[in-house]
């Protein structure tokens, strides 16, 4: 019987110790002449082992930890901003685009090599918990047979003696076998990431060439982008500083000056005996179109309950209020235009502009909607009617007006189309004409742009064109932005303000 057939007998809850000592007697027989059992000079095996730790278990430990909080060796800190207030969006606009055309060839490897080293950390973990899993079972062997022996007393401690030796020799058998394991997983560990190391820097080498292409190709389009943008600013502040004072003074004398009690007429290009509907289907678009054109602006009167829409035309704006729940009134001076509306169930009078806003109370609408109308107005009408709008709009509501674009040659060669259109009005006059009537926060939107196929077209750039030719062809393809915008600019406007 061996040392664990002896444990299972001490297990049981009758102890024959008789029989126990004589199975114990057997086994010593049968060892000593089989020449298992070490002679009585067992000298320092019976010494107690070092509480210390082993110093290569105290650095394969070192190297353990070392590697668990190191394995990851990607880098998510990093993070791009600047101390520049102008040109600072921009430059980390550009720093982002070189940082992501980076990341795109590089995070692959990076990838890679972490994967791989969450896969041999993992392994090594398993192996060290293994180690120490089995180190505490012997710990807890080794207690539970010194609690055995105190139990039975000095008759066992002559025999226990004898069999300690054994148990610590397994315990030193089994060291050596992790430790080898350990240090046969080292190497393979080392040589999987020299076998890598050469090849990520292939890679580095092979990419660094189209990095350093890419950011001189970035340097000069954000060179380019905040050269137009200083030049756009610089033209708009030249724009405000010239124009703004001479058009104050024409207000001043149109609004409280010699015009102030003349009374002002509705244009006669309004009055024009022509089936203003029909040229309306023709040249400008299907009802459909232009309420998905309107729809752009709805959110700023979703629950108003007393919308005006002035020139309603075709009721495409009612309809659209309509179907929003949105209370909306339209006025307009076409005959064909209101009975159509009328037949539609549309709520719609026939009167002119500012004779109808004249009959209102003040601040009694909570919205104004005026689409492709100032277009027909002359200057004196049309700052008559904004007056007006302001007067009867109340507090913090909108009015919103929608006209053609003239900084766009395409929709300024069709504008004379309509012989009723009198003069285009630029987005900047129409902005100081609301914020000197009264209006705040006003802000321009573009919109209805030129379809695609009607633009210039751009050369295509194939990664094997040489970079002389790559260079030849961005800068011809940034002339063709540029006349795009002027040429093929969004063909209306609107300009929103606030009470």
């Amino acid at each position: 019987m061996d040392t664990f057939d002896i444990n299972n007998e001490i297990n049981k809850e009758e102890i024959n110790v008789e029989e126990i000592m004589g199975k114990i007697r057997e086994n010593i027989r049968k060892r000593k002449g089989a020449g298992v059992l070490p002679g009585k000079n067992i000298g320092d095996l019976q010494q107690e082992p070092s509480p210390e730790v082993p110093p290569s278990e105290s650095k394969i430990q070192r190297d353990i930890e070392y590697i668990n909080s190191n394995w990851d060796i990607r880098n998510n800190s990093y993070f791009i901003t600047s101390h520049r207030p102008v040109v600072g969006k921009f430059l980390i606009r550009g720093r982002e685009l070189v940082h992501g055309e980076v990341r795109r060839y590089v995070d692959p490897i990076f990838w890679k090599q972490t994967e791989f080293n969450g896969s041999t950390v993992r392994l090594l973990n398993d192996t060290t918990g293994k180690l120490s899993y089995y180190n505490n079972k012997i710990e807890q062997l080794r207690s539970e047979i010194d609690s055995r022996i105190e139990q039975l007393g000095p008759e066992f401690d002559n025999k226990i003696e004898q069999l300690r030796p054994e148990f610590d020799n397994k315990i030193e058998q089994l060291r050596p076998e992790f430790e080898d394991k350990i240090e046969q997983l080292r190497p393979e560990f080392d040589n999987k990431i020299e076998q890598l190391r050469p090849e990520f820097e292939d890679k580095i080498k092979q990419l660094r060439p189209e990095f350093e292409d890419k950011i001189e190709q970035l340097k000069s389009e954000i060179q380019s982008s905040i050269k137009a943008e200083v030049n756009s600013r610089i033209s708009s502040m030249e724009l405000d500083i010239e124009n703004k004072a001479w058009l104050a003074s024409i207000l001043d004398d149109k609004i409280e000056g010699e015009h102030k009690d003349k009374k002002i007429e509705a244009p006669d290009s309004m009055a024009l005996d022509i089936n203003y509907f029909r040229f309306e289907e023709q040249f400008r678009g299907s009802r459909e179109d232009i309420k998905q054109r309107q729809s752009n602006f709805i959110n700023y009167f979703i629950g108003c309950y007393n919308v005006l829409d002035i020139g309603c035309g075709r009721g495409e704006f009612l309809e659209l209020s309509k179907d929003h729940g949105i209370g909306a009134k339209g006025v307009d001076i076409d005959d064909t235009m209101v009975d159509y509306c009328l037949s539609k169930g549309l709520n719609v009078v026939k009167d002119e502009a500012i004779s109808y806003l004249e009959k209102l109370d003040d601040k009694s609408l909570d919205g104004i909607f005026i689409d492709q109308v100032v277009e027909h107005l002359e200057p004196d009408y049309l700052i008559k009617l904004l007056a007006l709008c302001y007067q009867k709009l109340k507090y913090s509501h909108y009015i919103v007006i929608e006209t053609v674009n003239p900084l766009s040659l395409f929709s300024f060669a069709n504008f004379y189309i309509d012989l009723t259109h009198t003069k285009p009005v630029h987005p900047e006059t129409l902005k100081f004409l609301l914020n000197s009537s009264g209006f705040r926060d006003s802000d321009t939107k573009f919109i209805s742009p030129v379809p695609e196929h009607s633009r210039l077209k751009q050369i295509p750039i194939h990664n094997e064109m040489q970079d002389i030719s790559i260079s030849f062809i961005e800068t011809y393809n940034q002339n063709i932005d540029m006349l795009n915008n002027v040429l093929y600019g969004p063909q209306d406007y609107a300009v929103i303000g606030k009470k």
